[in-house]
């Protein structure tokens, strides 16, 4: 029977599914893209789509493929909406390009900049290195400008194709309507060069600064800005133009000849946004496009992540709680049609199942001969710099829960010790590696993080400096009886948690105390509540002597 935890959970052949395909390519570089508009906080369900993109990579290099990945940051997308707690007023920016609106804390030259670079930031450490793209850059650029030219003289083609695949489930009165709609539409908008707005209205209500009309001969634009009024006929060339986003899309794979890029769901599903670039692909740029790899969404706490409506679980909160290759074997170890619901609260049992993988990888546990191609591939891929050479032994997230907790009564130093010393049992070593202290702190620092804002009540404990007073006034003469006991069991120079745990029912019933009270009696005289940590194991976290001195303090 294989010691591999949850195995059920494990499936992993979608990486060679998808590695096969883009290897159809047979391409001389193979690039993988992601993309992302910046309209406030970015949640870390957005990384699923970059993680599968670096995975492709990796794959590809080491079979001595050239492959890279890229990031495209949406910021010259038009404001709909602001998330919750964003102080600039809507009515003022709403349809002003992200790129255009500026950051209200002041540290960066825009809003999408801010909320991107927040995102971008954290790209090292989960082990990602694409190269970045800003949108509002790229449409200065001639290859961009081009594509847009190559878009507004194939606008018949473009209406064929949006025709086709929007209003596919339409019945017949809103397929009318729609067609008749097409028939002056045209797919890019002006930023109108008096107001910068790219569209009117907010979220629900918006209309967009269309093309009117446009003259191949001469590449002129005629337009009507919807916020302001203005209308001119300019040079395509002196306009700031965007292509409507299920067209830009395409344009942009046909730019960079994008080999492969993943997609979420609303995307993906079948003749939507992707379908659509695919044929824009095809009709109007005259190649393939690149393969679809759908995913679904990951949910923090069964609940669906939104930046519109401040739902947000940001990758530099993961980052303070929890190690990043957590994260990555979480996104890669489950299917892509399958929902992922990361609950922060299971984060130490998290740990403890990814780091058993780990002993499974170097050969440290028995049990896993029979999937060893599913342990040799996955985890590498789930490190963020893959695998090392040699192991590194991790102390415990749940015992640094508790030790987190201690610093201020124990003081840093001897946490640390402590630390070491458990480390050095349970790995059964003399010294502590190289890399494993740093380790160690960092762990120290995420669980203390992660107990503050996802612990439970039982998960929390309070050392006082001193017993309080009704603790001390409500022991009665058994209690002490037992405490004194106690003392007496801890007096000895080494004291295993299990003879510790055994000493409590023995020393209780010698007091003629009921197991039950005599736990009781012995957190509340510790952490000053009726339960706690397990007895045996968290008095040596605290250490004989300091245990020994507060009992002694209230007897």
């Amino acid at each position: 029977m294989s010691n591999i935890p949850h195995e059920e959970e494990y499936s992993i052949h979608w990486i060679r599914q998808v590695v096969d395909s883009v290897l159809e390519r047979d391409v001389p570089n193979y690039l993988i893209s992601t993309g992302k508009s910046p309209s406030g906080s970015i949640h870390i369900g957005s990384l699923r789509e970059l993680i599968i993109a670096d995975v492709i990579k990796r794959q590809l290099q080491q079979l001595g493929k050239k492959a890279k990945t890229m990031f495209i940051v949406d910021d010259y997308d038009p404001v709909r909406s602001f998330p919750p707690g964003i102080s600039l007023p809507l009515k003022e920016w709403a349809g002003m390009p992200y790129s255009d609106v500026p950051d209200e804390f002041g540290c960066h030259e825009s809003f999408g900049s801010h909320w991107a670079n927040e995102f971008i930031d954290t790209f090292s450490e989960f082990g990602l290195a694409p190269e970045i793209v800003w949108t509002h850059e790229l449409y200065e650029k001639k290859e961009m400008q081009d594509a847009v030219r190559i878009c507004l003289e194939n606008t018949e083609v473009i209406r064929e194709i949006m025709i086709e695949f929007v209003a596919h489930d339409f019945d017949e009165e809103q397929k009318k309507q729609y067609i008749d709609s097409m028939k002056t539409w045209f797919p890019a908008s002006v930023v109108c060069p008096e107001c910068g707005h790219l569209q009117a209205g907010v979220k629900g209500e918006i209309v967009p600064n269309r093309i009117t009309r446009y003259n191949r001969d001469t590449e002129e634009v005629t337009f009507e800005c919807q916020a302001c009024g203005h209308t001119d006929t300019v040079s395509r060339s002196d306009l700031r133009l965007k292509l409507t986003w299920r067209i830009d899309w395409p344009a942009k794979w046909y730019i960079f000849k994008v080999t492969c890029e993943p997609a979420g769901k609303d995307h993906a599903v079948k003749g939507g946004s992707y379908d659509t670039g695919l044929e824009v692909s095809k009709r109007v740029f005259g190649w393939s496009g690149p393969v679809k790899v759908p995913y679904e969404w990951v949910q923090i706490g069964g609940h669906d992540m939104t930046t519109s409506k401040g739902v947000v679980f940001r990758p530099k909160t993961w980052l303070s709680v929890a190690p990043p290759q957590l994260y990555r074997f979480l996104m890669l170890k489950t299917d892509l049609q399958r929902t992922i619901n990361v609950r922060p609260e299971r984060i130490p049992d998290m740990c403890d199942e990814y780091e058993r993988f780990e002993r499974l990888y170097y050969r440290l546990d028995d049990g896993a001969d029979t999937k060893r191609e599913l342990i040799e591939l996955l985890y590498p891929l789930s490190e963020p710099n893959g695998a090392r050479a040699t192991y590194i032994p991790k102390l415990p997230f749940k015992y640094a829960v508790l030790m987190s907790q201690l610093q201020d009564i124990l003081g840093r130093e001897t946490v640390i010790e402590r630390c070491e010393d458990a480390i050095k049992k349970q790995h059964s070593i003399k010294r502590i590696p190289k890399g494993a202290q740093s380790l160690m702190t960092i762990r120290l620092e995420q669980a203390r993080n992660w107990v503050e804002q996802f612990g439970s009540a039982t998960d929390r404990i309070r050392v006082t400096p001193e017993v309080p007073i009704e603790v001390r006034t409500s022991l009665t003469a058994s209690d002490r009886s037992f405490l004194s006991g106690m003392v007496r069991v801890l007096s000895p120079l080494s004291i295993s948690d299990d003879e510790i745990q055994a000493a409590v029912f023995q020393t209780a019933r010698d007091s003629g105390l009921s197991e039950k009270q005599a736990f009781v009696v012995l957190y509340r005289v510790l952490v000053s509540q009726k339960y706690g940590p397990r007895l045996g194991s968290f008095i040596n976290m605290l250490g004989k002597d300091w245990v020994v001195h507060r009992i002694e303090s209230v007897l």
